[in-house]
């Protein structure tokens, strides 16, 4: 199989604590791949900051603190003998970075994810995650508030999730799994998510097709991965795989879903919600197509 390649990889940040921590998962994701990492924050000046700018009189207080904050980043990641952009640029975030993503195409999208709690358990992130998820065309790997602290800069998962419902815009997502277990040399688990509407019974129509996609998209994997009954054996509901992702200490969970029957819906109901906000372990989502991730 193709090894994977990753040349450049896009973090924005907006300076949070968990924006944080998904740029120590960018680092060492660029030092093993030795990939640029470009850093980009989207500023969004206050009507008094636009005026002093205006004036020509050089940039706002607000625009150079944001300058300096992303500038102190890259200093110490050259230290790490890793290439390095930034960039600061005017406009909300979900613009910004898909305008980044557009004119950069890098090869992984890394963002922070958080939210404000609404509620026991419950965590709403923001609408500007959402539509990213839905809308950019690169892979995206979301690093959650409940992401484990202290990753290595020689980073080594000891495992590799991937999940998906049985579609076949979800088998996409295999090739990747599939191609970061060999990069790192660790097992790739199948997760087959349970749905929601028990009513709705796993049509082998649907399992075929799906069995079909895999055999197309990764002809290398095991014979067995292309059967129905290995996959049939493996449903397991959301809150296995996230225990499974804790005890067994996972290093990556690839999620292969379809946006319409997940994303596509309203996301803090969906399995791809409570993946990305509670996982251990971040999250890569893989688009296939224009209506799946």
């Amino acid at each position: 199989m193709e090894r994977i390649r990753i040349r450049q990889i896009l973090f924005a940040t907006d300076f949070l604590e968990c924006s944080r921590l998904a740029l120590d998962y960018a680092v060492a994701l660029a030092h093993h791949f030795h990939a640029t990492l470009l850093l980009l924050h989207a500023v969004e000046l206050s009507p008094a900051a636009e005026e002093v700018e205006a004036m020509g009189t050089g940039p706002s207080v607000s625009r150079k603190a944001a300058e300096d904050r992303i500038e102190n980043f890259a200093s110490g990641i050259r230290r790490l003998d890793i290439a390095v952009a930034t960039s600061v640029v005017d406009g909300t975030p979900r613009q910004v970075i898909q305008d980044a993503v557009g004119q950069q195409a890098p090869d992984l999208l890394v963002l922070g994810v958080h939210g404000v709690h609404r509620g026991i358990n419950h965590l709403l992130i923001g609408s500007s995650t959402e539509k990213l998820l839905q809308t950019v065309t690169c892979p995206v790997l979301s690093v959650g508030a409940h992401v484990l602290a202290g990753i290595d800069l020689h980073i080594a998962p000891r495992e590799i999730l991937y999940c998906s419902d049985l579609s076949p815009e979800a088998a996409a997502a295999a090739v990747y799994a599939l191609r970061l277990g060999e990069e790192f040399k660790v097992p790739v688990a199948v997760c087959q998510l349970a749905r929601p509407d028990a009513e709705v019974a796993i049509t082998q129509q649907t399992v075929d097709s799906y069995c079909a996609a895999l055999r197309r998209l990764a002809p290398d994997a095991n014979a067995e991965w292309c059967t129905p009954e290995f996959h049939l054996q493996r449903t397991i509901t959301v809150d296995g795989i996230l225990q499974r992702a804790e005890t067994q200490q996972s290093g990556l969970i690839v999620l292969g879903v379809h946006a319409e029957s997940q994303l596509g819906r309203h996301l803090h109901t969906s399995i791809a919600y409570q993946l990305l906000t509670r996982s251990v372990c971040p999250v890569l989502s893989i688009r296939a197509g224009p209506q799946s991730i």
